[in-house]
């Protein structure tokens, strides 16, 4: 087939079935509609009714179908196909204007689209070889489609509907269609990775939504630790010093199971941003950070959602407890690239353990999170002539004297003053009232910030 030909005999047939296809269903809606109950003395002679005479004539068009389909050549080439370079294939003469956008490839069999534009052109310039044809085409992208456009030449042939149906049948075949405006005839096809990229788009508003739900839970969060009451100086045990560690025991219980629905977000949304774009694509990279954050957050809150205020005082051995604290802290160590030393003496007292457990986590959390990658962080259990001390010591900035008291508190900027925006120091400041210590900030005589715990 050379491509100044008209339809084939191959494709008229293939128009002819999909139209009598339609035209036989147009006609069983008919005689459905118009079948009244039958009767004996309306059969004539025993003819057969209507609905399989009907039967009879889906098989007929279904069978041309089938044989259209079966001798149908053989494939060529199949995947994404750039029109335009095809349009400068079939017709090297022809004047072509391309529109700047996201570019002109579709999904596709070659042969198939090669002899659709062969049709498209030929409306152009009837009867005229396609090599010697100039006509005035334009492509270009509008919106998921690739817009192929060109005036219509005059109408010298008498199979020119019949072909223009034909590119109507099978553009609609291939998930695009036909427009015929004024003079110019236009074909619109599917753009190929049109579909990936409104996938995209919809994931980043799903982040966007994420996003502000997360600054929402922070805010939030941030508003019960600062809304508690300044804390007053007596070191002794209080009804406010139990109520502040229960009101933020009993937010954080609620708040986890809402940052870790968050976090499973944002991790599914990490996942669909490797798959469509690549692990190494700039958003899936932020995502994943993202979703590291989120859980180390989630893990926070959990720490103290499930934080026992119930239980009696008892004795514990506060070396073996620092041991555990250090070895539960170890992955997130791991992951700041910060390593933990202690020096731990042997000793005991009567406290509740899970207040001290959460106390010294929130501590050696928020050292880990303040030291520098490289660095180290120092837990130091040691007992003086004022009584037992706890210290843990970091790389991180140290604090002003000024500003210690708000820090603790929680109504200062700790990232003005060069330290992580966490809730370790707040939650530890709360649980030492709780247990009736005295929790202050400083500086060792090498020049490093310290966070000192003393029981009476």
């Amino acid at each position: 087939m050379s491509p100044h030909d008209r339809l084939t005999r191959q494709e008229l047939s293939w128009l002819l079935a999909q139209e009598a296809r339609g035209a036989a269903r147009a006609l069983r809606d008919g005689v459905s509609q118009l079948r009244a109950p039958s009767s004996p003395h309306l059969e004539l002679g025993g003819a057969a009714p209507v609905e399989t005479s009907l039967d009879a004539l889906d098989d007929a068009i279904n069978l041309l179908s089938d044989l259209q389909s079966s001798t149908a050549p053989g494939k060529g080439r199949r995947g994404r196909i750039d029109l335009a370079s095809l349009l400068c294939d079939i017709a090297p003469a022809a004047r072509l204007t391309m529109t700047p956008g996201a570019g002109t490839e579709v999904f596709g069999e070659e042969g198939e689209l090669r002899r659709l534009l062969h049709v498209l052109l030929s409306q152009s310039a009837p009867g005229v070889p396609l090599e010697q044809a100039t006509p005035d085409i334009s492509i270009g992208r509008q919106e998921g489609l690739v817009r192929i456009a060109l005036p219509l030449g005059p109408d010298g042939s008498s199979g020119a509907e019949l072909e223009r149906r034909w590119l109507s049948r099978t553009a609609v075949r291939h998930g695009g269609h036909v427009e015929l405006e004024g003079n110019v005839l236009a074909l619109l096809l599917p753009a190929d990775g049109a579909s990936d990229q409104r996938e995209v788009a919809q994931l980043r508003r799903e982040l966007e939504q994420a996003q502000q739900l997360g600054e929402a839970y922070a805010r939030e969060l941030a508003s019960v630790f600062a809304s508690a009451p300044s804390p007053a100086p007596a070191l002794a045990p209080s009804q406010e010093s139990r109520e502040r560690l229960e009101t933020m025991v009993g937010s954080g219980a609620v708040l986890a199971r809402h940052l870790r629905l968050l976090a499973d977000a944002l991790d599914g949304d990490a996942k669909l941003a490797a798959s469509a774009l690549g692990e190494t694509s700039e958003l899936a990279t932020a995502l994943t950070q993202r979703v590291a954050a989120a859980a180390e957050l989630t893990r926070a809150v959990g720490r103290i959602g499930a934080c026992a205020l119930d239980e009696a005082p008892s004795p514990v051995d506060l070396s073996a407890l620092c041991d555990d604290v250090i070895a539960s802290a170890e992955a997130q160590a791991q992951r700041y690239g910060v390593k933990i030393h202690a020096r731990l003496i042997p000793c005991q007292r009567t406290l509740p353990r899970a207040p001290l457990t959460l106390l010294v986590r929130s501590l050696l959390d928020h050292g880990i999170a303040a030291s520098p990658r490289g660095s180290e962080v120092w837990l130091q259990l040691g007992e003086l002539q004022e009584g037992l001390y706890l210290q843990i010591e970091d790389h991180g900035p140290t604090v002003p004297s000024g500003a210690r008291a708000g820090l603790l508190r929680g109504v200062a900027d700790p990232g003005a003053l060069g330290r992580p925006d966490s809730i370790g120091l707040i939650v530890g400041f709360a649980a030492a009232r709780y247990l009736s210590a005295e929790l202050s900030l400083g500086e060792s005589s090498e020049g490093r910030f310290v966070a000192r715990l003393q029981f009476p």
